[in-house]
Parts: C-alpha cells; sequence; structure tokens
C-alpha cells in the first residue's frame, strides 16, 4: 500500500498561484492597499450624493402645491387686451398706389366703429352690476370685454356662486357671450 501512496505523490503535480488569505504576502491579513480603501469611500460618496439628489428631486415635484397656502400672497394675473385701451384710427383718406420698387406693409382691418366705445360702456355696467349685489361685490373676480364677449376670472367658494355670476353678467345690455373661467375653491 506504501507503493501505492509514493506513486501518486510522485504522479502529481503542484503548480502555485497567487498568495490566498490563508498565505502570508507581504502586507498583513485583513488590511487593502490605502488607495483601494480611498476609491471605495470616494465610489460610495459619490453614489450616496446621487441618491440624495434624487430623493429631494422626487420629493420636491410629489409635493402638491396649494396657492391659497403659500408664504407669499397670491396675485391674480389678467391677460390684457384691447378692450381697456382704445386703438388709434387712421383717417379714410386714399392713399397714393405703391410703385412696384416699394413694398407698402399689410394693411390692418379697422374695427367697427364704436367697438371698443361699447366695450367699455359693457365693462362699466358690469362693474355696477357686480358692486350692486352685496354677495358678488365681495368677490375676487375680473372681467374682460372684447367685442361684446365677456370673460370673467377669480375664484368663488362655490359653484352656486360661480353660476350667480354669468347670470348677472349675461343679463348686462351688450354682452354677446360669456367665458366663464372662474374657479371653485
Amino acid at each position: 500500500m506504501s507503493s501505492d501512496l509514493d506513486r501518486r505523490q510522485r504522479d502529481r503535480i503542484v503548480i502555485e498561484t497567487a498568495p490566498t488569505g490563508r498565505q502570508r504576502s507581504g502586507r498583513p491579513l485583513g488590511r487593502k492597499p490605502a488607495s483601494r480603501t480611498k476609491e471605495g469611500l470616494l465610489a460610495t460618496s459619490v453614489i450616496a450624493a446621487a441618491a440624495l439628489a434624487t430623493f429631494l428631486a422626487l420629493l420636491l415635484t410629489s409635493l402638491p402645491y396649494d396657492p391659497m397656502n403659500s408664504t407669499v400672497a397670491p396675485q391674480q394675473v389678467i391677460p390684457q387686451g384691447p378692450s381697456a385701451i382704445p386703438s388709434p384710427r387712421q383717417s379714410p383718406t386714399p392713399t397714393p398706389p405703391a410703385q412696384e420698387s416699394q413694398i407698402s406693409p399689410p394693411q390692418q382691418e379697422p374695427e367697427p366703429a364704436g367697438e371698443t366705445g361699447n366695450d367699455a360702456a359693457i365693462e362699466a355696467q358690469i362693474e355696477r352690476v357686480l358692486a350692486a349685489d352685496e354677495t358678488l361685490s365681495k368677490l375676487d373676480i375680473s372681467t374682460i370685454v372684447e367685442g361684446g364677449k365677456v370673460t370673467v376670472v377669480g375664484s368663488v367658494g362655490s359653484s352656486d356662486l360661480k353660476q350667480r355670476v354669468e347670470k348677472a353678467l349675461r343679463a348686462v345690455k351688450g354682452v354677446v357671450s360669456v367665458d366663464n373661467q372662474l374657479v371653485v375653491r
């Protein structure tokens, strides 16, 4: 039996590889080189910063915005239209024919006569109607009149108030249509 054992040991080839944790190398066991530790710390810091930034971005974008609870007083922005400012009208004098070398700018069609004045009168009448009603005079609403078409913006406490404002506006003489953009809080 001993001859079998001797023969097996002779037939076996042993190849040495890089040192493992069980074998001793030039540095003590359990310690990593300093550069690997710094790289790992840097990588961990970058990943943590990216995760924190992502978390904050998602948190901020998921919060609902309530303008009624904001720290800055909400201000209603009313789009400016041509209804409040009368446009200068050109005199109907005939213009000389344009020469071929000159290019004349395109002419705008004049508005129907009295429309701007009529819009101002409608606007004044709407203000009187809203001021005369005790409930409607307390509302934070604004109106814009263009060609008899009234756009009302603002916020009200209920849908009944929204309908009441629209009904009052439709009752004003000269109002063609009402675009009710009131928001119910």
